[in-house]
Formats: C-alpha cells, sequence, structure tokens
C-alpha cells in the first residue's frame, strides 16, 4: 500500500489520470469485456450498487497515464441502452492507494458557483480531505473536475473500509468547521450516493 498526497500533475503509473463514471440501471453491463484488458495496467473497472436502490448502478472505469481510450464511446461499448457519462480529470488524491478496492464507494457529485471555485479548491485540498482521511475507516479521498459542459461538473470519491465512518464521533468531528459549513452551503444540483462493491 501506499499513503501520500498526490494532486494534478504527478507522473507516477499509480496515479488516475482520467475516470469514467457510468450511471446505469439494471443487473449488467453486456458489454464490458469490450473495454480492454480490465485490470490490466492500463484499465481498471469496478462496478457498485447504490446502497438502497438495487437497480442503480455504477461502472467506475480508470485510464492511467498515456492511455488514449475515449471515454465518449463507453456507453455504445457497454451495450447499455441508456446510461449516464461522465469523464474527469484529477484534481487531488489523499490517501492509501490499495491493491484491491474497499467494499463502499461514497460519492458526492455537485456544481459550484463559478466565483468561488479558488475558495472550493482550496478548502478540499488543504482541509477537507486531509481532515477526512485521517478519520478511521476512510482509506482515500480523491476529487475529480469535469469539463465545463458537464453538471454536475466536480465529484469527489471516498474509499471506505467502514460504511459509516462518517457518522462516528471521529467523522463528525472532521467534518464540523466553519470553513466546511459555508462551502456545502453552496453546493448546487447535488447528489450523494453510498455505492457498494460488487463482483
Amino acid at each position: 500500500m501506499q499513503s501520500s498526497d498526490r494532486s494534478v500533475g504527478a507522473k507516477s503509473s499509480q496515479i488516475v489520470n482520467r475516470l469514467s463514471a457510468v450511471w446505469y440501471r439494471g443487473a449488467s453491463a453486456p458489454g464490458l469485456q469490450r473495454l480492454g484488458p480490465v485490470g490490466s495496467s492500463e484499465t481498471v473497472v469496478h462496478r457498485y450498487r447504490v446502497d438502497g436502490d438495487a437497480e442503480e448502478n455504477m461502472l467506475w472505469i480508470e485510464r492511467f497515464n498515456d492511455s488514449h481510450y475515449v471515454f465518449e464511446r463507453a456507453k455504445d461499448e457497454l451495450l447499455l441502452s441508456s446510461a449516464e457519462i461522465f469523464t474527469f480529470e484529477l484534481a487531488r488524491d489523499v490517501g492509501i492507494i490499495s491493491a484491491s478496492p474497499t467494499p463502499w464507494l461514497y460519492i458526492v457529485h455537485t456544481d459550484i458557483p463559478p466565483d468561488i471555485v479558488d475558495d472550493y479548491n482550496s478548502w478540499y485540498d488543504k482541509e477537507h480531505l486531509p481532515r477526512l482521511v485521517g478519520v478511521p475507516g476512510v482509506e482515500r479521498a480523491r476529487r475529480y473536475v469535469a469539463d465545463e459542459s458537464l453538471s454536475p461538473r466536480y465529484l469527489t470519491a471516498y474509499d471506505l473500509s467502514i460504511r459509516d465512518a462518517f457518522e462516528s464521533p471521529q467523522g463528525l468531528k472532521a467534518r464540523k468547521t466553519p470553513w466546511t459549513e459555508r462551502m456545502r452551503s453552496l453546493f448546487q444540483n447535488t447528489r450523494r450516493k453510498m455505492c457498494i462493491l460488487q463482483p
């Protein structure tokens, strides 16, 4: 395992440059094998089910450095008749890189007013992510940014070994700061989802 704080521009084979999150309904994605060598040094794909919704699923598709994969083709390649796809660039990666995924992935997907982007980035990078990764059960936190044409544009993902880590005394304390309360009050079009890793 590797533990550190990794930001945009880091040149490591362990760093994911691009992410595609594909939300779909149904039991499977029949064209999954068409994405390429899943689990190779170039492609990592995990499938999640949204907790509390047996029909809502997400494919988490990571492509590593020097990849030329066109994420916009994912919907067709997966043979999904309907899906919502977002493509992101990695902005920050804090915590432990594990050889295997954690059983839970908590997603915060949101927009923010354009005039607070700098403050938003500073809050996440200087306070929020480091505090949350210090909570027992929160193994890793990654922050992504999508193209301006997509909404919601900002996505943060927390790898959890304990489902209710954020509700523990340490988790509640880490999330309760004046800066956090101010920034969260400015979120727009926000969706939060607890996702369960699927085999």
